[in-house]
């Protein structure tokens, strides 16, 4: 089934120019000279700009006089989550939103699936990135077909971000971060400086080890257990069983993923490891900027975020700059590809990335679900997200964009990535990060990992519905 999909797809990126996500409607859509009734959509968002959705909006509302959209912003990733799930709960709230990736497939029973005479998932799959593909095309509880829930807009992924002044310094050989884990172990020992001040580094190596002072610390952890090949659920996703898993190594050694991704994780907050180069003082972990502040004062050499962070990263040297604090240059803050645990030069082994994002969804309430998806269709085709990316530079979601955005000297990383990125089903984000952060405290401790894996995996199954999170299949047509 899955090849039948694939040939499907590579046939239809052939055509792509003449399907609905191209620009071209081939296929039905909502009557936009319709106006005998007015259309009144409401949309919330987080973060973006009303100049920057607001163009959009009234370009579409001017080829639909029928339909008018209100566009909400929010800045307040709990406020907005907690408003969402309230008034969906209550039957109301918007017609369209945001909605993180890691939400789709617990909640689909809340959201009304795009109808197959706008778009299949067959056209999705070659339209979007592998991982949204995973992420938003989900079975439909209400008859097992898969459906089509969510339009990603962009699809942000981890990276490493550097002071290139600092590696050209301490490895001009390279002058960049190691493609490899273990090759970024030897990095961050030759980077790593210690001193006898409060923070007992004059220069860490990397941001890496602890869960208190690290801002996408579970996120880095959750990407390491993804590259190491970690199965973290059962079939339907009522249970997990990352603890158990056993691998063999190319050297013949038999591991558990999961319990090699948080030692590798860990080490670099273990004093005894010649990688260590983080501990509890070297960055504020009541601060909203942990880390970030310590890149910006050129203390630490390396730390992970997504596309957003660049823009947070020079604030952050401009204001410091303003207060004489002494800083790196905004010059040499560079974006590298995550570290894999095969070289990915040397080996055909898949690169793996982590991916977080928001996607655009339709409610379940909404009075007028078929116009709502139109509209999210016509701010995915390619020239409107050119209009998107080009206010925010956040990477695209669309392939057919991946090889323009990729020559972009800091924003390309993220676009590469894009390709070969992975997402985790994740029932409840502030309870995996509870799990998760309890786990690498426990590392940090002097507790064994091994131990450490099996307590996360017990919370983590509590939390799961016993039915599990995939609605079985639809009976084959006799």
């Amino acid at each position: 089934m899955m090849k039948f999909r694939k040939i499907i797809a590579a046939t239809l990126l052939s055509v792509l120019s003449l399907t609905l996500f191209g620009g071209c409607f081939a296929k039905q859509q909502p009557d936009a000279k319709n106006t005998e009734g007015r259309i009144e959509l409401v949309y919330y968002k987080l973060f973006d700009e009303e100049d920057t959705i607001r163009p959009l909006i009234q370009q579409y509302q001017t080829q639909h006089p029928n339909v008018s959209i209100t566009y909400r912003k929010f800045t307040d990733p709990v406020e907005y989550e907690n408003l969402i799930i309230n008034e969906l709960a209550e039957g109301e709230g918007p017609d369209i939103f945001s909605m993180p990736n890691y939400w789709f497939l617990r909640n689909t029973k809340k959201l009304s699936p795009m109808p197959e005479d706008l778009a299949t998932p067959a056209e999705f799959e070659a339209t979007f990135v592998s991982v949204a593909n995973n992420d938003l095309v989900l079975r439909d509880p209400a008859d097992g077909k898969m459906r089509i829930f969510g339009i990603p807009l962009t699809v942000d992924t981890l990276a490493l971000y550097y002071n290139k002044a600092t590696f050209e310094d301490k490895i001009p050989s390279r002058g960049r971060p190691s493609t490899t884990w273990e090759g970024l172990k030897d990095d961050v020992y030759k980077i790593t400086k210690k001193d006898q001040s409060f923070e007992r580094f004059e220069v860490a190596g990397i941001a890496m080890g602890r869960s208190d002072n690290i801002a996408r610390a579970v996120d880095i952890l959750l990407m390491l257990m993804i590259q190491y090949g970690t199965t973290f659920y059962n079939a339907n996703i009522s249970g997990a069983e990352f603890s158990r898993q056993r691998s063999v190594t190319a050297t013949g050694q038999s591991i558990n993923p999961a319990t090699e991704a948080l030692s590798l994780y860990t080490s670099f907050a273990l004093p005894a490891n010649k990688n260590y180069s983080w501990n509890a003082f070297i960055s504020d972990p009541k601060s909203a900027e942990k880390e970030l502040d310590t890149f910006a004062r050129g203390k630490v050499a390396m730390i992970f975020g997504y596309s957003y962070l660049y823009e947070q990263i020079l604030a952050k040297i401009k204001d410091l700059d303003s207060k004489g604090v002494k800083t790196m240059k905004a010059q040499d803050v560079r974006v590298a590809s995550v570290p894999q645990v095969i070289d990915p030069n040397v080996s055909i082994e898949k690169r793996d990335a982590y991916a977080s994002y928001y996607a655009e969804t339709v409610s379940r309430t909404s009075q007028y679900p078929k116009e709502a998806w139109d509209f999210l269709l016509f701010m995915s085709r390619k020239d409107n997200l050119d209009f998107y990316n080009s206010k925010t530079h956040r990477p695209s979601s669309r392939r057919d964009m991946i090889e323009a955005q990729k020559l972009d000297p800091i924003y390309g990383v993220f676009a590469e990535q894009t390709g070969y990125a992975e997402s985790l089903p994740i029932y409840d984000y502030t309870k995996y990060s509870e799990i998760f952060g309890k786990a690498i405290d426990s590392v940090v401790a002097t507790g064994s990992a091994a131990d450490a894996i099996r307590t996360a995996e017990e919370g983590v199954k509590a939390l799961l519905p016993s039915e599990g999170l995939i609605p079985p299949a639809p009976e084959p047509t006799k």
